[in-house]
Protein backbone atom coordinates (compact mmCIF):
# COMPACT_ATOMS: atom_id res chain seq x y z
CA UNK A 1 0.00 0.00 0.00
CA UNK A 2 2.91 2.59 0.58
CA UNK A 3 4.61 1.56 -2.33
CA UNK A 4 1.44 2.78 -4.38
CA UNK A 5 1.25 5.62 -2.57
CA UNK A 6 4.32 6.75 -2.88
CA UNK A 7 4.36 5.87 -6.52
CA UNK A 8 1.25 8.36 -6.69
CA UNK A 9 2.74 10.87 -4.94
CA UNK A 10 5.83 10.44 -7.68
CA UNK A 11 3.90 11.06 -10.43
CA UNK A 12 1.52 13.97 -9.06
CA UNK A 13 5.17 15.52 -7.78
CA UNK A 14 6.07 15.10 -11.40
CA UNK A 15 2.75 16.38 -13.02
CA UNK A 16 3.28 19.33 -11.18
CA UNK A 17 6.39 20.66 -11.76
CA UNK A 18 5.78 19.91 -14.97
CA UNK A 19 2.73 22.31 -14.88
CA UNK A 20 4.90 24.92 -12.99
CA UNK A 21 7.36 24.79 -15.74
CA UNK A 22 4.58 25.00 -18.31
CA UNK A 23 2.89 28.01 -16.57
CA UNK A 24 6.31 30.06 -16.13
CA UNK A 25 6.68 30.17 -20.06
CA UNK A 26 5.70 32.39 -22.41
CA UNK A 27 6.60 31.87 -26.04
CA UNK A 28 3.97 33.99 -27.62
CA UNK A 29 2.36 37.37 -27.59
CA UNK A 30 -0.80 38.58 -29.01
CA UNK A 31 -1.41 42.63 -28.19
CA UNK A 32 -5.17 44.52 -28.84
CA UNK A 33 -4.90 47.95 -29.02
CA UNK A 34 -4.14 51.74 -29.53
CA UNK A 35 -1.27 54.12 -30.68
CA UNK A 36 0.60 52.96 -27.52
CA UNK A 37 1.05 49.27 -28.59
CA UNK A 38 0.99 50.04 -32.96
CA UNK A 39 4.25 48.28 -34.34
CA UNK A 40 3.34 49.78 -37.84
CA UNK A 41 -0.27 48.13 -39.02
CA UNK A 42 -1.80 51.85 -39.09
CA UNK A 43 0.96 54.31 -37.57
CA UNK A 44 4.27 53.87 -35.34
CA UNK A 45 4.10 57.00 -33.21
CA UNK A 46 7.36 56.68 -31.47
CA UNK A 47 10.97 56.86 -31.90
CA UNK A 48 11.49 53.54 -31.59
CA UNK A 49 10.47 49.69 -30.35
CA UNK A 50 7.50 49.86 -28.42
CA UNK A 51 6.80 47.72 -25.67
CA UNK A 52 5.14 44.98 -26.37
CA UNK A 53 8.34 44.46 -28.59
CA UNK A 54 11.00 45.08 -26.09
CA UNK A 55 8.64 42.43 -23.75
CA UNK A 56 8.79 40.07 -26.81
CA UNK A 57 12.65 40.24 -26.38
CA UNK A 58 12.29 40.31 -22.45
CA UNK A 59 10.52 36.91 -22.78
CA UNK A 60 12.17 35.74 -26.35
CA UNK A 61 8.88 35.25 -27.58
CA UNK A 62 6.78 35.49 -31.08
CA UNK A 63 5.47 38.65 -31.10
CA UNK A 64 1.55 39.23 -32.81
CA UNK A 65 0.25 42.83 -32.36
CA UNK A 66 -2.97 43.49 -33.89
CA UNK A 67 -2.93 46.96 -32.94
CA UNK A 68 -4.32 50.29 -34.58
CA UNK A 69 -3.23 53.79 -33.95
CA UNK A 70 -6.75 55.73 -32.79
CA UNK A 71 -8.40 52.76 -32.02
CA UNK A 72 -11.48 52.49 -29.72
CA UNK A 73 -12.56 49.53 -27.72
CA UNK A 74 -15.91 49.07 -29.43
CA UNK A 75 -16.96 51.34 -32.42
CA UNK A 76 -20.46 51.04 -31.94
CA UNK A 77 -20.38 53.23 -28.81
CA UNK A 78 -19.62 56.63 -31.00
CA UNK A 79 -20.91 58.02 -34.17
CA UNK A 80 -18.89 56.74 -37.35
CA UNK A 81 -16.96 58.81 -39.41
CA UNK A 82 -15.28 58.17 -42.84
CA UNK A 83 -12.04 56.89 -41.44
CA UNK A 84 -12.77 53.08 -40.49
CA UNK A 85 -10.25 52.39 -37.46
CA UNK A 86 -10.11 48.68 -36.70
CA UNK A 87 -11.41 48.79 -32.50
CA UNK A 88 -10.34 46.27 -30.41
CA UNK A 89 -13.91 44.13 -31.16
CA UNK A 90 -12.23 44.17 -35.26
CA UNK A 91 -9.19 43.30 -33.61
CA UNK A 92 -10.29 40.10 -32.08
CA UNK A 93 -12.12 38.77 -34.63
CA UNK A 94 -9.04 39.89 -36.98
CA UNK A 95 -6.81 37.50 -34.71
CA UNK A 96 -9.38 34.17 -34.80
CA UNK A 97 -9.48 34.95 -38.32
CA UNK A 98 -5.82 34.07 -38.39
CA UNK A 99 -5.95 30.30 -38.69
CA UNK A 100 -2.21 29.89 -38.52
CA UNK A 101 -2.64 31.60 -35.16
CA UNK A 102 -5.11 28.71 -33.75
CA UNK A 103 -2.14 26.56 -33.10
CA UNK A 104 -1.01 28.10 -30.66
CA UNK A 105 -0.11 27.00 -27.17
CA UNK A 106 -2.15 29.29 -25.43
CA UNK A 107 -0.71 27.58 -22.08
CA UNK A 108 2.20 29.68 -23.52
CA UNK A 109 0.53 32.59 -24.68
CA UNK A 110 0.25 36.10 -23.30
CA UNK A 111 -3.33 37.80 -24.50
CA UNK A 112 -2.57 41.82 -23.88
CA UNK A 113 -5.12 44.53 -23.74
CA UNK A 114 -4.61 48.15 -23.91
CA UNK A 115 -7.07 50.98 -24.95
CA UNK A 116 -9.14 53.17 -23.27
CA UNK A 117 -7.13 56.79 -24.17
CA UNK A 118 -9.33 57.39 -27.71
CA UNK A 119 -12.54 56.47 -25.57
CA UNK A 120 -11.76 58.80 -23.18
CA UNK A 121 -11.31 61.19 -26.09
CA UNK A 122 -14.53 60.55 -27.81
CA UNK A 123 -16.91 60.14 -24.89
CA UNK A 124 -15.93 64.00 -24.32
CA UNK A 125 -16.37 64.76 -28.14
CA UNK A 126 -20.20 62.75 -27.61
CA UNK A 127 -21.33 63.63 -24.56
CA UNK A 128 -19.31 66.60 -23.78
CA UNK A 129 -17.78 68.03 -20.04
CA UNK A 130 -20.68 68.20 -18.17
CA UNK A 131 -22.51 65.28 -18.64
CA UNK A 132 -20.98 63.11 -16.13
CA UNK A 133 -23.86 60.14 -15.63
CA UNK A 134 -23.21 60.07 -19.41
CA UNK A 135 -19.46 59.92 -19.23
CA UNK A 136 -19.77 57.37 -16.27
CA UNK A 137 -22.09 54.88 -17.92
CA UNK A 138 -19.48 54.93 -21.04
CA UNK A 139 -16.52 54.13 -18.67
CA UNK A 140 -18.23 51.01 -17.83
CA UNK A 141 -19.02 50.50 -21.08
CA UNK A 142 -15.75 50.69 -21.92
CA UNK A 143 -14.43 48.17 -19.11
CA UNK A 144 -17.40 45.97 -19.98
CA UNK A 145 -16.20 45.47 -23.37
CA UNK A 146 -12.62 44.85 -22.65
CA UNK A 147 -14.33 42.06 -20.29
CA UNK A 148 -15.99 40.67 -22.58
CA UNK A 149 -13.44 40.19 -25.28
CA UNK A 150 -11.20 38.67 -22.04
CA UNK A 151 -13.88 36.39 -21.50
CA UNK A 152 -14.47 35.46 -25.14
CA UNK A 153 -10.62 34.37 -26.08
CA UNK A 154 -10.97 32.65 -22.78
CA UNK A 155 -13.67 30.24 -24.05
CA UNK A 156 -12.76 29.87 -27.30
CA UNK A 157 -9.49 29.26 -27.22
CA UNK A 158 -9.06 27.94 -23.13
CA UNK A 159 -6.51 30.90 -22.46
CA UNK A 160 -6.09 31.35 -18.99
CA UNK A 161 -2.31 33.96 -18.81
CA UNK A 162 -3.95 37.83 -19.53
CA UNK A 163 -2.70 41.46 -18.75
CA UNK A 164 -4.48 44.37 -19.37
CA UNK A 165 -3.35 48.26 -19.16
CA UNK A 166 -5.37 51.08 -17.10
CA UNK A 167 -5.27 54.60 -18.97
CA UNK A 168 -2.50 56.66 -18.43
CA UNK A 169 -2.66 60.06 -16.51
CA UNK A 170 -4.17 61.99 -19.04
CA UNK A 171 -3.58 65.55 -17.17
CA UNK A 172 0.18 64.47 -17.59
CA UNK A 173 -0.04 64.97 -20.93
CA UNK A 174 1.53 67.87 -22.98
CA UNK A 175 -1.79 68.25 -24.57
CA UNK A 176 -3.69 68.35 -21.41
CA UNK A 177 -1.41 69.92 -18.96
CA UNK A 178 -1.64 73.44 -17.93
CA UNK A 179 -5.16 73.69 -19.67
CA UNK A 180 -8.59 73.98 -18.60
CA UNK A 181 -9.59 70.51 -19.86
CA UNK A 182 -6.70 69.08 -17.03
CA UNK A 183 -9.02 68.39 -14.35
CA UNK A 184 -11.84 66.89 -16.12
CA UNK A 185 -9.51 64.15 -18.04
CA UNK A 186 -7.41 63.54 -14.60
CA UNK A 187 -11.06 62.25 -13.53
CA UNK A 188 -11.73 60.41 -16.28
CA UNK A 189 -8.52 58.50 -16.55
CA UNK A 190 -9.10 57.93 -12.52
CA UNK A 191 -12.64 56.68 -12.80
CA UNK A 192 -12.07 54.01 -15.34
CA UNK A 193 -9.12 52.83 -14.03
CA UNK A 194 -11.42 52.34 -10.50
CA UNK A 195 -13.95 50.32 -12.54
CA UNK A 196 -11.46 48.23 -14.92
CA UNK A 197 -9.44 47.19 -11.12
CA UNK A 198 -12.94 46.30 -10.03
CA UNK A 199 -13.62 44.22 -12.92
CA UNK A 200 -10.77 42.37 -12.75
CA UNK A 201 -10.55 41.56 -9.21
CA UNK A 202 -13.86 40.02 -9.95
CA UNK A 203 -12.95 38.08 -12.70
CA UNK A 204 -9.58 36.99 -10.98
CA UNK A 205 -12.14 35.94 -8.36
CA UNK A 206 -14.61 33.73 -10.15
CA UNK A 207 -13.66 32.87 -13.31
CA UNK A 208 -10.92 29.26 -12.24
CA UNK A 209 -7.00 29.27 -13.21
CA UNK A 210 -7.50 32.35 -14.77
CA UNK A 211 -4.17 34.50 -14.74
CA UNK A 212 -5.16 38.53 -15.11
CA UNK A 213 -2.53 41.09 -14.44
CA UNK A 214 -3.61 45.01 -14.41
CA UNK A 215 -0.53 47.44 -15.14
CA UNK A 216 -1.04 50.63 -13.53
CA UNK A 217 0.04 52.49 -16.03
CA UNK A 218 -1.46 55.48 -14.66
CA UNK A 219 1.02 54.77 -11.39
CA UNK A 220 3.90 54.27 -12.82
CA UNK A 221 4.15 57.40 -15.62
CA UNK A 222 3.21 59.07 -12.72
CA UNK A 223 6.30 57.97 -10.75
CA UNK A 224 8.29 58.74 -13.86
CA UNK A 225 7.04 62.66 -14.33
CA UNK A 226 7.39 62.93 -10.28
CA UNK A 227 10.85 61.32 -10.63
CA UNK A 228 12.22 61.36 -13.51
CA UNK A 229 16.05 61.08 -12.48
CA UNK A 230 15.43 57.56 -10.92
CA UNK A 231 14.75 56.48 -14.83
CA UNK A 232 17.62 58.84 -16.21
CA UNK A 233 15.06 61.07 -17.74
CA UNK A 234 15.66 64.89 -18.03
CA UNK A 235 12.81 65.79 -19.65
CA UNK A 236 9.13 64.81 -18.01
CA UNK A 237 7.18 67.76 -19.53
CA UNK A 238 7.69 68.96 -22.80
CA UNK A 239 7.30 66.58 -25.93
CA UNK A 240 10.95 66.59 -27.60
CA UNK A 241 9.14 67.26 -30.97
CA UNK A 242 8.72 70.59 -29.79
CA UNK A 243 11.25 71.17 -26.88
CA UNK A 244 14.47 69.79 -28.52
CA UNK A 245 13.85 68.36 -32.24
CA UNK A 246 16.50 70.15 -34.48
CA UNK A 247 17.37 72.31 -31.52
CA UNK A 248 19.47 70.23 -29.07
CA UNK A 249 21.44 67.71 -28.50
CA UNK A 250 19.38 65.42 -26.23
CA UNK A 251 18.70 62.28 -26.14
CA UNK A 252 15.29 61.61 -27.22
CA UNK A 253 14.68 58.60 -24.87
CA UNK A 254 15.57 60.88 -22.29
CA UNK A 255 12.01 62.09 -22.52
CA UNK A 256 9.00 61.02 -21.76
CA UNK A 257 6.68 62.41 -24.21
CA UNK A 258 7.91 62.01 -27.87
CA UNK A 259 4.86 64.36 -29.19
CA UNK A 260 2.11 65.69 -26.77
CA UNK A 261 -0.18 62.40 -26.34
CA UNK A 262 2.57 59.37 -26.89
CA UNK A 263 5.68 57.99 -25.26
CA UNK A 264 9.46 58.13 -26.40
CA UNK A 265 11.00 54.94 -27.03
CA UNK A 266 13.26 54.88 -23.93
CA UNK A 267 9.68 55.01 -21.54
CA UNK A 268 8.22 52.31 -23.98
CA UNK A 269 11.30 49.93 -22.39
CA UNK A 270 10.68 51.22 -18.78
CA UNK A 271 6.76 49.99 -19.30
CA UNK A 272 8.32 45.99 -20.62
CA UNK A 273 10.54 45.57 -17.92
CA UNK A 274 8.59 47.13 -15.29
CA UNK A 275 6.49 43.65 -16.32
CA UNK A 276 9.35 41.32 -16.97
CA UNK A 277 10.72 42.31 -13.14
CA UNK A 278 7.33 41.80 -11.68
CA UNK A 279 7.09 38.53 -12.64
CA UNK A 280 3.83 38.59 -14.68
CA UNK A 281 3.18 35.53 -16.48
CA UNK A 282 6.57 34.31 -16.30
CA UNK A 283 10.11 34.60 -14.14
CA UNK A 284 11.24 37.61 -12.94
CA UNK A 285 13.94 38.88 -15.92
CA UNK A 286 15.26 41.96 -16.81
CA UNK A 287 16.05 43.31 -20.18
CA UNK A 288 19.52 45.41 -20.02
CA UNK A 289 20.46 48.80 -22.10
CA UNK A 290 23.01 46.44 -23.56
CA UNK A 291 20.31 44.78 -25.40
CA UNK A 292 19.61 46.36 -28.90
CA UNK A 293 16.13 45.79 -29.51
CA UNK A 294 15.82 47.54 -32.68
CA UNK A 295 18.43 45.60 -34.16
CA UNK A 296 17.11 42.13 -33.16
CA UNK A 297 13.55 43.58 -34.97
CA UNK A 298 16.16 44.44 -37.92
CA UNK A 299 17.02 40.91 -38.10
CA UNK A 300 15.62 38.57 -41.14
CA UNK A 301 12.39 36.16 -40.14
CA UNK A 302 12.67 38.14 -36.80
CA UNK A 303 10.00 36.20 -33.90
CA UNK A 304 9.95 39.44 -32.56
CA UNK A 305 8.82 41.66 -34.75
CA UNK A 306 4.85 41.24 -35.39
CA UNK A 307 3.43 40.60 -38.95
CA UNK A 308 1.78 43.69 -40.62
CA UNK A 309 -1.83 43.15 -40.23
CA UNK A 310 -4.52 44.59 -42.67
CA UNK A 311 -7.54 46.49 -40.98
CA UNK A 312 -10.99 45.01 -41.32
CA UNK A 313 -14.17 45.44 -39.79
CA UNK A 314 -16.02 42.20 -37.67
CA UNK A 315 -18.23 40.72 -39.03
CA UNK A 316 -20.12 39.71 -35.50
CA UNK A 317 -18.27 36.40 -35.73
CA UNK A 318 -16.75 36.14 -32.42
CA UNK A 319 -20.95 36.55 -31.38
CA UNK A 320 -22.01 33.14 -33.44
CA UNK A 321 -18.81 31.54 -32.05
CA UNK A 322 -19.96 31.69 -28.55
CA UNK A 323 -23.44 31.03 -29.04
CA UNK A 324 -22.76 28.26 -30.95
CA UNK A 325 -20.85 27.11 -27.63
CA UNK A 326 -23.28 27.86 -25.75
CA UNK A 327 -26.08 25.89 -27.51
CA UNK A 328 -23.48 22.64 -27.70
CA UNK A 329 -22.97 23.21 -24.07
CA UNK A 330 -26.92 23.20 -23.10
CA UNK A 331 -27.17 20.04 -25.57
CA UNK A 332 -24.34 18.82 -23.13
CA UNK A 333 -25.84 19.28 -20.07
CA UNK A 334 -29.26 18.02 -21.48
CA UNK A 335 -27.84 14.74 -22.35
CA UNK A 336 -25.80 14.81 -18.80
CA UNK A 337 -28.86 14.87 -16.86
CA UNK A 338 -30.58 12.03 -19.35
CA UNK A 339 -27.59 9.53 -18.74
CA UNK A 340 -27.84 10.60 -14.43
CA UNK A 341 -31.72 9.66 -15.06
CA UNK A 342 -30.37 6.45 -15.94
CA UNK A 343 -28.33 6.01 -14.09
CA UNK A 344 -30.01 7.01 -10.66
CA UNK A 345 -32.65 3.74 -11.91
CA UNK A 346 -29.68 1.47 -12.87
CA UNK A 347 -28.53 1.89 -9.69
CA UNK A 348 -31.68 1.61 -7.35
CA UNK A 349 -32.06 -1.65 -8.76
CA UNK A 350 -28.41 -3.06 -8.02
CA UNK A 351 -28.07 -1.14 -4.92
CA UNK A 352 -28.74 -3.98 -2.73
CA UNK A 353 -26.46 -6.74 -4.40
CA UNK A 354 -23.87 -4.49 -4.54
CA UNK A 355 -23.62 -3.01 -0.81
CA UNK A 356 -23.51 -7.69 -0.20
CA UNK A 357 -20.56 -7.73 -2.18
CA UNK A 358 -17.82 -5.77 -1.46
CA UNK A 359 -14.70 -7.19 -0.14
CA UNK A 360 -12.02 -5.75 1.95
CA UNK A 361 -9.85 -5.33 -1.50
CA UNK A 362 -12.94 -3.11 -2.19
CA UNK A 363 -11.94 -0.94 0.42
CA UNK A 364 -8.48 -0.60 -0.12
CA UNK A 365 -8.90 0.27 -3.67
CA UNK A 366 -11.66 2.93 -2.28
CA UNK A 367 -9.08 4.33 0.29
CA UNK A 368 -6.44 4.46 -3.01
CA UNK A 369 -9.00 6.78 -5.11
CA UNK A 370 -9.37 9.20 -1.72
CA UNK A 371 -5.54 9.06 -1.32
CA UNK A 372 -5.17 10.15 -5.19
CA UNK A 373 -7.87 12.62 -4.50
CA UNK A 374 -6.49 14.25 -1.05
CA UNK A 375 -2.80 14.38 -2.70
CA UNK A 376 -3.89 15.97 -5.65
CA UNK A 377 -5.35 18.55 -3.40
CA UNK A 378 -2.37 19.05 -1.81
CA UNK A 379 -0.29 19.77 -5.00
CA UNK A 380 -2.75 22.39 -6.62
CA UNK A 381 -2.58 24.43 -3.11
CA UNK A 382 0.64 24.14 -2.91
CA UNK A 383 1.22 25.20 -6.78
CA UNK A 384 -1.32 28.15 -5.60
CA UNK A 385 0.35 28.84 -2.82
CA UNK A 386 4.34 29.13 -4.41
CA UNK A 387 2.44 31.25 -7.20
CA UNK A 388 1.66 33.47 -4.47
CA UNK A 389 4.58 33.94 -2.86
CA UNK A 390 6.60 34.02 -5.98
CA UNK A 391 4.48 36.76 -6.90
CA UNK A 392 5.05 38.30 -3.86
CA UNK A 393 8.45 38.21 -3.63
CA UNK A 394 9.41 38.51 -7.40
CA UNK A 395 8.87 42.09 -7.77
CA UNK A 396 12.31 43.65 -6.85
CA UNK A 397 11.91 46.27 -9.43
CA UNK A 398 8.36 46.94 -7.96
CA UNK A 399 5.17 46.44 -6.58
CA UNK A 400 2.18 43.44 -7.31
CA UNK A 401 -0.74 43.78 -5.24
CA UNK A 402 -2.17 40.69 -5.09
CA UNK A 403 -6.03 40.18 -5.68
CA UNK A 404 -6.61 36.62 -5.20
CA UNK A 405 -3.50 35.33 -6.85
CA UNK A 406 -3.54 38.45 -9.45
CA UNK A 407 -3.04 41.73 -9.20
CA UNK A 408 -1.68 44.85 -10.15
CA UNK A 409 2.23 46.14 -10.54
CA UNK A 410 4.43 49.07 -11.63
CA UNK A 411 8.50 49.33 -12.00
CA UNK A 412 9.76 52.10 -8.91
CA UNK A 413 13.56 52.31 -9.57
CA UNK A 414 15.95 51.37 -12.63
CA UNK A 415 17.97 48.79 -11.88
CA UNK A 416 20.88 49.53 -14.48
CA UNK A 417 21.96 52.57 -12.79
CA UNK A 418 22.55 50.49 -9.29
CA UNK A 419 24.89 47.69 -11.00
CA UNK A 420 28.33 48.08 -10.78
Amino acid sequence: MLTKLALILTVLLAAATETLAKEETIKNIVVFGDSYSDVGNHQRLTNGPVWSEHLAVGWNASLYSFAFSGAVCNNDMYSSDTTFIPSITDQVEMFYNQKSLRELDMEETAIIFWVGVNDVFRMFEKNGDDNMAALEQDYQRVVDCIGTHIRNIRRIYASNKFIVFGVPPLERMPFYANTDLASSRETAANQLNEQLTKEVEKMNKHLQSLELDLVDIHKMLDDIVDHPSMFEIINAKDPYWDACQGQCADEVDAYVWWDKTHLTGGVHRLIANSILMAGSLAPETYLSDKVDVNQLLQEPHSPYKSPIYKPKRNTGEIDRVIRKLNEEKEKEQHQHQQDDLLNDQDGHQTSQSSATTTTPTHHFVYFGVSATIIVSIAFLLFIKTKRRRRNHLAALSGLLKSNTDRGRFMPLRNMDSEQV
